[in-house]
């Protein structure tokens, strides 16, 4: 039972948390302890995206399954993305973001939302947004402006890049 705790301990140690100006890995979870994203092909053409990371702000692991959505889009040869759903949350320093996500060609509102609000965005700008400072850390938001005392503006979570909206 020790060692089994030992071995546990030593894992959780090792994992890399993430800050906001280091970016997240992006790649597939691949085990219990692992950092990451995973989607799936929902029957209606949707697909239903979940990220995890050893984080505290939920809001970093929100930005990683918009990110996904964005891309999932774009290998498609999609010009826009609609988010059908969404949330993040963190439980025990562990964060969690939840999106469904249809690719699409039209700019027009979703008329099939899963939560009270919905939006379509644009591909292009959601990709732009969350590929951190250099372009190079998929779901680390830019910043996008500095406010009348001379602090950073970032702009996070569900909205970003949308363009036009329904509610439920």
């Amino acid at each position: 039972m020790r060692l089994a705790l030992a071995v546990c301990l030593s894992l959780i140690a090792q994992t890399p948390a993430f800050a906001r100006d280091s970016a997240p890995p992006y790649e597939p979870l691949s085990g219990a302890f692992s950092e990451g994203y995973k989607e799936k092909l929902q029957s209606d053409g949707s697909y239903r995206i979940v990220t995890r990371y050893n984080a505290r702000d939920p809001i970093d692991a929100l930005d990683v399954a918009l990110y996904r959505a964005a891309d999932l889009a774009q290998k498609a040869g999609m010009p826009y993305v609609q988010i059908l759903s969404g949330h993040a949350r963190s439980d025990y320093g562990v964060s969690t973001g939840y999106v469904i996500a249809r690719p699409t060609d039209s700019a027009a509102a979703p008329t099939t939302c899963r939560d009270k609000r919905c939006y379509t965005a644009d591909v292009a700008k959601v990709i732009y947004i969350l590929s951190g400072p250099s372009g190079t850390q998929p779901g680390v938001a830019k910043q996008s402006s500095v406010d009348e005392r001379g602090r950073a503006v970032t702009v996070m979570g569900l909205g970003i890049g949308a363009i036009a909206w329904a509610d439920r």
